[in-house]
């Protein structure tokens, strides 16, 4: 839960981005630069956040079915058919002895020109469910990037909006958490495939030196000493 993968869907644009950190016990980080990206085609991708070993066991086999797909077939999937494929393998899995603890982001762009939505976005989490939204999250990041994303969201979304979004989600997790994430991976994915953004940082926080008449011990501000 305290791993964030965000997703948010523009007009012709998927924005994907990830905390780097590795936390352990919620309390210890153990690394500043984990991938959680995942590259499924040339112009889909997925982002994973759960048991390491479930993660990247489920999101290689995925990739690599659908790679295998393309070699057989010459042809792309969709990213709306990669995430169907990916939640019916999640489905598969939760009902036999070798589930997966992993929450996904399925993000891309359509090179197909009939489909009405070419940017396509879909949420699938442990047990199989997948949903399409304009803004996904998993993990504790999604109390604070839902509602974030219900207020800014909006159609005709550019990028320059979508980064805007995405900082204010970033700043909030640095506010609110404990454990927040001290660097986010950001990825874009359009028509010319998949790229590497700047990362982004939680903006500092300032507190105020507190003056001396604020130093009063919880006896002096009940004046029980009068």
């Amino acid at each position: 839960m305290v791993e964030s993968v965000i997703g948010i869907r523009g007009k012709d644009f998927v924005l994907l981005a990830q905390d780097a950190n590795t936390t352990k016990y919620g309390i210890l980080n153990m690394k500043f630069d984990t991938n959680r990206l995942f590259k499924l085609s040339e112009h889909c991708a997925m982002l994973a956040a759960g048991e390491p070993g479930d993660v990247v066991q489920f999101a290689e086999y995925v990739g690599k079915n659908i790679q295998l797909y393309k070699m057989i077939n010459g042809i792309e999937l969709s990213p709306y058919a990669c995430a169907n494929f990916t939640r019916h393998e999640m489905a598969t899995s939760l009902r036999s002895r070798n589930s997966f603890l992993a929450n996904l982001v399925v993000g891309g762009y359509s090179t197909n020109e009939r489909d009405q939505n070419r940017a396509q976005l879909y949420s699938i989490d442990y047990l199989g469910a997948m949903v399409s939204a304009n803004v996904v999250a998993h993990g504790f990041c999604q109390f604070f990037a839902l509602g974030i994303g219900d207020r800014l969201w909006k159609e005709d979304l550019t990028v320059d909006e979508a980064l805007f979004m995405l900082q204010t989600i970033v700043n909030e997790l640095g506010k609110r958490m404990a454990a927040y994430p001290h660097c986010v991976f950001v990825r874009i994915i359009d028509a010319q495939g998949i790229r590497v953004l700047d990362n982004m940082y939680p903006e500092k926080i300032h507190v105020a030196k507190p003056s001396e008449g604020e130093l009063q011990t919880s006896a002096d501000m009940m004046d029980i000493h009068s």
